[in-house]
């Protein structure tokens, strides 16, 4: 069955937490006889930054377009559901299409509509609107800075919906990430293997090489840790690099710390800890 789409207020979030450690602890339990791969305590997917040559320009038109609200009294990130839109300022960065993160995906209620809208605002349409037995109808379109979206219409889960992945090993890459920040790895519609993140944030995969993030139109992703230092302890357990942090950062609303890795396949990953009153 298709999971029912709710959003993950903080209790929810506390109660899917302590959910994957007893996931993880019944399966230490079981027989060593059996293969068990231990899965790390779910994280809450926290942001996408995105590289573009006039960040508060870029900011409004996701605002516009996919109902996104301001956030950290800054004008260069737009908070699209749970998740930031944040955008750095970069004159030449390189088009996401066949990069690691190769695309974004947001979901509307009139796809037709959507399409319309966006094409006369500046995006290109490079994929009309087709319809995809077992999902939903979809296109694809590329912003006016680079970024290739996927444009749904799945009635049952508005909004900011998916990243999608390039890897050539997808069922080791989809491990890497559950090993590293849990999730639910379950079918999407029944016909599509993916991991569901808090806040209903899809991550999905294909096969094919993908080149590095950094340095791209979609440059990094983002997850939200609730205890930093023991949550980076237990990824350098896991083999992961610390390519920078910790560093601070101070906003009006509250304070952030940061660290960065490598992430599985060529993504750039950034680990975050917020303020606990922050959005």
């Amino acid at each position: 069955m298709y999971p029912a789409f709710v959003a993950f207020p903080a209790r929810e979030f506390m109660m899917l937490r302590i959910a994957s450690i007893l996931v993880v602890s019944l399966g230490l339990l079981i027989s060593p006889a059996v293969a068990v791969s231990a899965q790390s305590e779910t994280m809450m997917y926290d942001h996408v930054h995105l590289a573009v040559p006039e960040p508060a320009t870029a900011a409004a038109w996701y605002s516009r377009h996919f109902g996104g609200d301001p956030v950290d009294g800054r004008t260069d990130r737009t908070l699209i559901g749970v998740t930031r839109f944040i955008f750095r300022q970069e004159a030449n960065a390189r088009p996401s299409e066949g990069g690691a993160v190769d695309h974004l995906g947001f979901s509307v209620m009139d796809l037709n509509a959507k399409l319309r809208e966006l094409e006369a605002d500046g995006a290109m349409i490079t994929t009309p609107r087709r319809e995809v037995d077992g999902l939903f109808p979809i296109s694809f379109v590329v912003d006016p800075w680079g970024v290739r979206l996927e444009i749904i219409e799945d009635p049952q889960h508005l909004g900011f919906h998916h990243i999608h992945l390039r890897t050539t090993e997808v069922e080791a890459t989809m491990q890497a990430y559950l090993n590293i920040f849990g999730g639910v790895r379950t079918p999407m519609r029944g016909s599509r293997d993916a991991i569901l993140y808090p806040g209903n944030v899809w991550l999905m995969f294909t096969n094919g090489e993908g080149f590095q993030t950094a340095g791209s139109a979609i440059d990094h992703l983002g997850w939200r840790a609730l205890d930093l230092i023991p949550k980076m302890n237990e990824m350098r357990s896991k083999g992961a690099t610390v390519t920078r942090g910790p560093n601070d950062l101070t906003f009006e609303n509250g304070m952030i710390h940061i660290y960065f890795i490598d992430g599985p396949r060529n993504v750039t990953i950034e680990i975050v800890q917020r303020a606990r009153n922050m959005r």
